[in-house]
């Protein structure tokens, strides 16, 4: 019986990609764009200062999403972007209708879902860290009178690691 298999993409699509890219250095370049108007004008209540400051916001919004897109399936963490998304999202809208009842609703929805996402990020991070592991110190009885020397005081910490302890150099 023959058999078609499809091949599988191991590279992310190159438009997602480069989008994601063009849409992080946009948005860093409009957040320097901000903060350099707001230094010139000394002020930030101008007239477009709204529309400004909530474009950086909603363009990382665009390419977490973006960024997310480009990665196969298998390799996406779902949840950790798309909060990410929102809380940018919700940031942003509440940027455009500063004086708008909204705009309180949607702050608070950009706190409850950035906290959101740190709390997945360190709880993701506990999950997958390693236990910290101490070497086992094991005890050799001694014959009575008898002293142990530095030597094997090193060996018997080495007993359970993959290589011995250097010696220091002297007579053994």
């Amino acid at each position: 019986m023959n058999t078609v298999t499809q091949p599988q993409h191991t590279h992310p699509p190159y438009r997602r990609l480069w989008a994601t890219i063009g849409l992080g250095v946009t948005a860093l370049a409009v957040s320097a764009l901000l903060i350099a108007t707001d230094g010139i004008t000394g002020s930030s209540h101008w007239a477009h200062h709204p529309g400004i400051s909530a474009a950086p916001l909603l363009l990382i919004a665009a390419a977490i999403t973006a960024g997310t897109l480009a990665q196969p399936p298998q390799q996406r963490r779902r949840l950790m972007p798309v909060l990410a998304a929102l809380a940018f999202t919700a940031w942003g809208l509440a940027q455009l209708f500063p004086n708008s009842a909204a705009a309180g609703y949607l702050n608070d929805a950009a706190i409850l879902l950035f906290v959101g996402d740190a709390a997945y990020a360190i709880a993701a991070n506990a999950r997958n860290a390693t236990p910290a592991t101490q070497p086992r110190r094991t005890r050799t009885r001694q014959p009575h009178g008898y002293a142990a020397t530095p030597h094997q005081i090193l060996d018997q910490g080495s007993e359970n690691q993959n290589h011995p302890r250097p010696r220091p150099p002297g007579p053994v």
